[in-house]
């Protein structure tokens, strides 16, 4: 896999998450994507796309998390994914499990004061849009996934509870801090 593959690719994927996400209400609510994810299941393809976004940009973060690299790159020029600009990708390199290849997830912050993934579940359910809709997004009836996680290195100057919304292959994440904040690359 190379950035021009998956560049030729974006279009369809921010197609099938500004579809998505209009189905959660995201779109009504005005949310800013703070960053896109990727999955790549070789290493050799994880090394050539990290050498090809660092001509693309620079590097912000680059951690072990659960025993893998995970990058974060800030883009010289955003991607425009559907009607978003995204200025940083997230790129985590193989864990071992085989999935499908390429953009992944988009993530969006909900500015609010949760730093436990329960606070951050009760300000998702307080969005008018993800009000309405959350009985049958709660009971599966539309075959989307609830998940929260509390996750925080402990370098991290704030705590980045996460609430995901997983539906076939596409999967939104909705967290409280600019990922930037939360690895101290700008103020809080």
């Amino acid at each position: 896999m190379n950035i021009e593959q998956l560049l030729s690719k974006l279009p369809e994927f921010g197609h099938n998450m500004t579809q998505f996400a209009r189905r959660l209400g995201l779109v009504q609510a005005g949310l800013t994507v703070d960053h896109i994810a990727l999955r790549v299941t070789e290493k050799q393809d994880a090394d050539h796309l990290l050498t090809q976004f660092k001509k693309r940009g620079k590097i912000l973060s680059d951690k072990i998390i659960n025993g893998r690299p995970i990058y974060l790159i800030e883009l010289d020029e955003p991607l425009n994914v559907a009607d978003w600009q995204v200025s940083v990708v997230e790129l985590p390199f193989p864990d071992g499990r085989k999935r499908r290849d390429g953009w992944e997830h988009l993530e969006f912050v909900l500015p609010c004061e949760a730093i436990t993934a329960d606070q951050m579940l009760k300000a998702v359910r307080q969005l008018p849009v993800i009000t309405a809709k959350w009985p049958v997004i709660q009971d599966s009836t539309l075959g989307i996934e609830v998940k929260t996680s509390d996750s925080k290195a402990d370098d991290e100057p704030v705590a980045n509870p996460t609430v995901s919304f997983k539906q076939e292959q596409l999967t939104i994440k909705l967290h409280p801090y600019d990922i930037r904040q939360v690895i101290g690359a700008m103020p809080v």
